[in-house]
């Protein structure tokens, strides 16, 4: 069960401080982290990265108030949900989009899931409104389910369900808006 390593890399953590198994527990979960934000800032690398940072670091200063009520990467990902909205909020927030041909996944050094490869998607994920793209992204990307995205985001389950179909359908109607003007 990969919960239960995880639970041991944490236990080492609490019990005696150790920065190598906090270490195992990044290299685990960076990749797709990073990803998560990739998607969120539409390609921005830099500020990616920063968010990643800002995650780990604030999981490190933060482990000791995790209860194992739920699974250690949905602890993790909350964090990552409210460091984006943080980030969101802020004033110097300046998302801009990719700039150069490769996508986010790329960049990630990620293989793209081939429903993602296409660049049209990635852009359409990008016009999608911050909650679609969250629920989405969380949902189809990282693969969690309702009740994982209710605990990191805090919306409720049917708000969740509403989130993915609309940003299903605003998908589509992109993407098939797109298609017209090729």
């Amino acid at each position: 069960m990969k919960n239960s390593e995880d639970i041991l890399w944490v236990t080492r953590v609490l019990l005696w401080n150790d920065e190598r198994a906090f270490r195992r527990l990044m290299e685990k979960y960076l990749p797709q982290v990073r990803r998560y934000f990739l998607v969120q800032t539409m390609g921005n690398q830099a500020t990616s990265d920063d968010l990643t940072q800002e995650t780990f670091i604030k999981a490190w200063q933060g482990i000791g108030g995790f209860r194992g009520l739920s699974s250690f990467s949905t602890w993790l990902y909350r964090i990552a949900f409210n460091t984006f909205m943080n980030h969101t909020r802020s004033a110097a927030c300046q998302t801009t989009p990719i700039d150069d041909e490769r996508t986010a996944y790329e960049i990630a050094d990620e293989g793209p899931p081939p429903r993602w490869q296409e660049e049209a998607l990635q852009n359409a994920i990008c016009l999608l409104n911050e909650k679609e793209r969250h629920c989405i992204t969380l949902f189809y990307l990282e693969e969690m389910s309702i009740k994982e995205i209710q605990k990191i985001t805090g919306y409720p389950a049917g708000s969740i369900k509403a989130y993915l179909s609309r940003g299903r359908n605003n998908l589509e109607k992109i993407l098939k808006s797109d298609e017209r003007e090729r």
